[in-house]
């Protein structure tokens, strides 16, 4: 295949003037033919080797080390995000009383009523799961014998593999090294108090460092009002889970359902999931009502469950996301999942308020700059 002569060789050609076809096509065949330039090797030198293996190393030491000290830097973050929560009360209280003692107030009333709601709910907790742990096997029986497809899949063994896993989580994993974890609570109470004091000092500070005054506004901007809206989605979390939590758990002993507490703690945890937490949490309940009771029973269950799920699908979700930050169903999946996989229900529900903040921050950077943009092409 002969390649197409150059431009100026055409014209050439055409206009009777310049090399003729012969020598044109000459010229363009050495110019197809003309060497390319010869291709680089990229080698490493004994600098870049020892940089690599440097980081592969560090790497490695920050991974063991993180691993070593979770906890530690697990009750950090969790005792930083409780004073993130509670620091408009002590702002609110701060009109009336000096700040330390707004801070002592406040840190005394949550104390004794989280205290004692935690103590109470515990107490019923473990007793509900003592009656989970009998009716559930015997309500996956019952839905067996009922339905073919219950069967099929085998929910009795199913049921009982996932019982035993609550009840080890539970008891080993969570109320058994409660009592091992006193000394860290006190320390970490006393990092929450300073951060209660001097946390707005430790943020400005860090802006300080930078000398640009651009971008020591955009990123005080961005701190402050995720930490702001975070804050609110939290918040709103939480009073829902609440709130869904003692609905489903009244109910279910309304109902006469086994485990009461248990179906309501499951709701509410779950109910942080965006769209669908309500309905996967409810699923016990749901499991309880169809195999140990009537269909009547069951059916006022699954009824219940979708509708407040379609109250948080049509009022709560829109309120929420426009006045914080809207948060996915798969972000709240994966992150939750992977949290408890690695370290726990404590480790999930901080890497999930996490999320929020860290969505929340990358909303506000993209809203300014967006104004940035507008802005010079105005």
């Amino acid at each position: 295949m002969i390649p197409h002569p150059r431009p100026a060789v055409i014209a050439s050609l055409r206009f009777g003037h310049g090399p003729g076809p012969l020598a044109a096509l000459r010229m363009s065949d050495d110019v197809a033919r003309s060497p390319r330039p010869p291709a680089r090797l990229v080698r490493f030198t004994p600098g870049a080797a020892a940089v690599v293996t440097g980081g592969v190393v560090t790497a490695f030491f920050v991974r063991n080390a993180f691993v070593a000290a979770h906890q530690i830097v697990g009750w950090i973050v969790a005792c930083s995000l409780v004073a993130l929560l509670i620091d408009p009360l002590v702002n609110l209280l701060q009109r009336y009383l000096p700040r330390a003692l707004s801070i002592v107030v406040v840190i005394i009333t949550m104390i004794a009523v989280v205290g004692g709601v935690v103590a109470g709910i515990t107490r019923e907790l473990l007793n509900s799961l003592d009656d989970l742990e009998r009716a559930a096997p015997r309500a996956a029986s019952g839905l067996e014998d009922r339905y073919d497809w219950a069967a099929d899949i085998d929910v009795t063994s199913r049921v009982a593999d996932l019982v035993e896993r609550i009840n080890e989580s539970v008891r080993s994993e969570t109320l058994g090294s409660t009592f091992g974890r006193l000394p860290t609570f006190l320390v970490t109470g006393v990092l929450m108090l300073f951060l209660l004091g001097f946390g707005r000092r430790y943020v400005l500070g860090l802006l300080g460092q930078f000398d640009d005054l651009g971008r020591r506004q955009t990123v005080r901007r961005v701190l402050f009002i995720s930490a702001r809206r975070g804050r609110v989605y939290i918040l709103w979390t939480i009073s829902h889970s609440l709130i869904n939590g003692l609905i489903v758990g009244v109910a279910s002993w309304l109902l006469d359902l086994p485990a009461p507490v248990s179906l309501g703690v499951s709701v509410g945890l779950m109910t942080a999931i965006p769209l669908i937490g309500v309905v996967v949490g409810g699923v016990p309940a749901l499991l309880l009502a169809f195999g140990s009771s009537s269909w009547i029973v069951g059916a006022t269950m699954l009824v219940l469950l979708l509708t407040l799920q379609a109250v948080e699908m049509i009022i709560v979700r829109p309120l929420v996301d426009s006045r914080s930050v809207r948060v996915g169903t798969t972000v709240a999946i994966v992150v939750t999942l992977s949290a408890f996989d690695l370290y726990g229900i404590g480790a999930a529900m901080c890497a999930f308020a996490l999320a929020v903040i860290a969505l929340a921050a990358l909303d506000v950077y993209g809203a300014s700059r967006d104004e940035e943009l507008i802005g010079s092409t105005a």
